[in-house]
């Protein structure tokens, strides 16, 4: 009975300190919902899988469960433990359609994406790339 007591109070510690000191670390969140600021500027990060025919996708566009609520971990990703990176890269690019096996190379980039007053269309500029990995052989994966 102590035992799941200690269980019980220590996970809700966990988590209730995690969304306190607005911090993200996988698996937890700091739950931040609608607490940005909306302007006609956003900076993003996105993750970009070069696939071995050389094509490139995008991973993480459009409202995908697992994607959407899970993008604000990509700026840490360089600074991941090498077992989470591989647990996230995974997760991610099978919930995008990808087959991991598929990929040479991933990127994160730094998007700077601006939306003109006139026809509310987004135009993105890639201001730099953040992190690179390699997949196969000595790779992420």
């Amino acid at each position: 009975m102590r035992l799941a007591r200690r269980v019980t109070y220590g996970t809700l510690s966990m988590l209730l300190a995690t969304a306190v000191a607005q911090v993200d670390f996988w698996p937890l969140s700091a739950y931040k919902l609608f607490s940005g600021v909306r302007t006609d500027t956003v900076t993003t990060t996105r993750l970009v899988a070069t696939l071995d025919d050389g094509r490139e996708a995008t991973v993480g566009r459009g409202p995908d469960p697992v994607l959407s609520p899970t993008q604000g971990f990509l700026p840490r990703l360089p600074d991941a433990d090498p077992g989470a990176r591989r647990v996230m890269l995974t997760t991610w690019l099978e919930e995008a359609g990808l087959d991991p096996a598929a990929v040479r190379e991933l990127r994160t980039e730094h998007v700077r994406r601006v939306v003109d007053p006139a026809t509310l269309t987004w135009s993105e500029t890639v201001e730099d790339v953040s992190w690179t990995g390699r997949v196969g052989a000595g790779g992420e994966l």
